[in-house]
């Protein structure tokens, strides 16, 4: 048997295991809510969840366009809501006046698609998080200056009617001044281990934001990248719960978590953010070698995320949450557009491959009630 299909077959073989174990505990160590419902659990054939349908959105930027062409080509493409987080060759979201913002919302409302997520750009994504006090995350001016963008979105996102704003979750010690220094830990530990005064740091900052969601009543989703300390849904998971706010939610990413070394992403990663997603960011991969940080990116269903598996536990738990296609790759001699149209199509694809699935699920069933 060639390697690749062993490793296939032992992932296969462990998934299962690796959900209960990984979802049956909290960071507590007590019993996780939800835990006894199996991911991938299929839908009752009459239930209400044969009516399911999935959201589709785009994260706007990687078309690289001006904001109304942008606009105009994401319709075009067939999503039915956007995530924003500048307006291209115009101005940044925390920048814009109270009546630019409704400008901005009625240029979305006329392509008839509406904003599912709005960020200030990347907010505390290039702080590094050793940077910070604990117990002043504040007195550190990039936080502070990020924070004040961040909330500025707030109050644009409860202005204009939008539920949640983004943010990203700080980067590791080194990972943009010294050249990664602890990516072999990270992927060979699943995620990294987080010092005990970096996560007082991580929840203080994060109890800050969670404060500013609260009094402005919108959410806020968190974004993973293999170089924020939410590379994993393991790190996710661990966050969340310390801060232990309804306002934090997460911008999925199952690509993210596979290239971090959480293969078991579409299982035990799935239990571990049900609760709180908000929408999934949608790419691709191929790792050739997770050490040494080898991976190229690729169309949408032909890389190593398990995004079928991902679908059938989206599907069969009725989640509300959107997926936001992106690309992260450009077809020879194509653009980003041809991009994001090969990842819709792959999408839609993968989409009715799963419901297809679902529907012989319920003919099966209806004959043996027959």
């Amino acid at each position: 048997m060639e390697r690749r299909s062993f490793l296939r077959t032992l992932r296969s073989a462990f998934a299962g295991v690796a959900a209960y174990l990984l979802a049956s505990r909290n960071t507590k160590g007590q019993p996780a809510a939800g835990v006894g419902i199996r991911v991938n659990e299929p839908v009752p054939a009459g239930s209400v969840n044969d009516s399911y349908r999935f959201k589709l959105g785009m994260y706007l930027p990687e078309l690289q366009l001006p904001f109304d062409q942008a606009l105009a080509k994401a319709k075009e493409i067939g999503v039915e809501s956007v995530w924003v987080n500048r307006l291209y060759q115009e101005a940044e979201i925390a920048e814009l006046s109270d009546a630019e913002a409704d400008r901005m919302a009625q240029r979305v409302q006329r392509q008839g698609l509406e904003i599912f997520l709005l960020s200030a750009g990347s907010s505390f994504k290039h702080i590094h998080l050793t940077e910070l006090d604990k117990d002043n995350p504040t007195a550190n001016e990039r936080f502070q200056k990020d924070l004040a963008e961040l909330v500025r979105c707030m109050e644009i996102a409860s202005r204009i009617g939008v539920g949640a704003v983004g943010a990203f979750t700080f980067a590791w010690p080194g990972e943009y001044s010294a050249g990664k220094p602890t990516w072999g830990m990270r992927w060979l530990t699943r995620g990294g281990y987080i010092a005990e005064v970096d996560m007082k740091k991580w929840v203080a900052a994060f109890t800050l934001v969670a404060e500013e969601a609260e009094k402005h009543k919108v959410d806020v989703a968190l974004s993973m990248m293999p170089w924020n300390y939410t590379n994993t849904t393991g790190n996710f998971r661990r966050l969340v719960e310390a801060v232990g706010s309804r306002r934090l939610k997460v911008m999925w990413g199952p690509a993210d978590n596979f290239n971090s070394g959480e293969w078991d992403v579409s299982t035990a990663g799935f239990n571990n953010v049900r609760p709180h997603l908000h929408g999934l960011h949608l790419k691709d991969l191929h790792v050739s070698d997770g050490l040494r940080l080898k991976f190229e990116y690729r169309p949408l269903g032909t890389g190593d995320v398990d995004y079928p598996g991902v679908l059938r536990n989206l599907r069969a738990h009725r989640s509300d949450a959107v997926l936001s296609l992106s690309t992260h790759f450009t077809p020879v001699g194509g653009t980003k557009e041809d991009a994001m149209r090969t990842n819709y199509a792959n999408l839609q694809s993968l989409i009715r491959e799963v419901e297809s699935e679902a529907e012989d699920r319920r003919r099966s069933a209806g004959r043996e009630r027959a």
